[in-house]
């Protein structure tokens, strides 16, 4: 099957095109459209980056469509060598790799409300096993548990939301919108479960 030769290109809803394939090269060599665009192929869209990997290109067809560019940008993990500067080619997709990095680690911000309240709370946990005597009521661990809990569960909203403005500057609203809303769900379920473990879980003096 031979692939397409026209594309359409969309950002942030907006609907462009069909290029060629040259043409879009050419675009993104000169700063009119980043990695990130997506591009639709087959009737699906996907980012010009993935597209590009597909296909197993690492370097711009040249304008003909069927070689590669000598002044394309490296493939990725390519070094530079000591002394020479980021082309602008190089730079936009050093920028590309770095959104990315920031797409992925809001994700991990989103799982991580599960992961940092046992954690949080093995300072509880010390505090039981150093209270031989039991001075310390049920109540109160219970009340101490809530106050190292909550915070641990929450606490990737934060960071969501600081992400979020990178994305937001980047035309990445639907992402920055879609963590958004997912670490608020997940930290608060977090914040329910871990709660009830610890309520069921703490031994009863």
């Amino acid at each position: 099957m031979s692939r397409p030769n026209q594309f359409r290109l969309r950002w942030k809803g907006a609907i462009t095109g069909p290029f060629p394939l040259p043409r879009i090269t050419e675009m993104l060599r000169a700063g009119e459209i980043s990695l990130l665009h997506n591009i639709e192929v087959d009737g699906s869209w996907l980012t010009v980056r993935d597209y590009f990997r597909a296909i197993g290109l690492s370097r711009a067809p040249t304008a003909d469509g069927s070689g590669l560019g000598a002044d394309a940008p490296p493939p990725p993990g390519a070094e530079i060598p000591l002394g020479e500067s980021l082309t602008p080619d190089a730079a936009r997709n050093a920028a590309g790799e770095s959104l990315e990095r920031s797409v992925r680690e809001g994700y991990l911000w989103c799982g991580s409300t599960f992961l940092l309240p046992p954690l949080f709370a093995l300072l509880i946990y010390v505090i039981n096993l150093l209270d031989r005597d039991h001075q310390i009521s049920r109540t109160m661990l219970l009340i101490l548990l809530t106050f190292t809990t909550t915070p641990a569960a929450l606490l990737p909203i934060l960071f969501v939301r600081k992400l979020g403005k990178t994305l937001e500057q980047e035309g990445l609203s639907d992402i920055r919108q879609t963590q958004g809303n997912l670490v608020i769900v997940l930290g608060f379920l977090s914040l329910a479960l871990w709660m009830l473990c610890f309520f069921v879980l703490l031994p009863t003096r």
